[in-house]
């Protein structure tokens, strides 16, 4: 389930439920425990790194941000 709030302090972000496979599930365990960040903190890095690499492989970044 997706959740993209229209107002308040949260305007713009959004909440998703996701199911991951479990190999991907012990890779992030692993880096959990070598970088000290939470399994959910993982997940988010790793979906703003992926909406940014695609932001950049279809040019959607204006100005000098790529």
């Amino acid at each position: 389930m997706t959740e993209i709030y229209k107002d308040g302090p949260l305007k713009g972000q959004a909440s998703v439920n996701a199911l991951i496979s479990a190999d991907a599930v012990k890779w992030l365990q692993h880096a959990s425990k070598e970088t000290g960040y939470s399994l959910e903190r993982l997940v988010e890095i790793s979906a703003e790194e992926s909406a940014l690499a695609y932001a950049k492989s279809a040019k959607l970044l204006k100005g000098g941000a790529a």
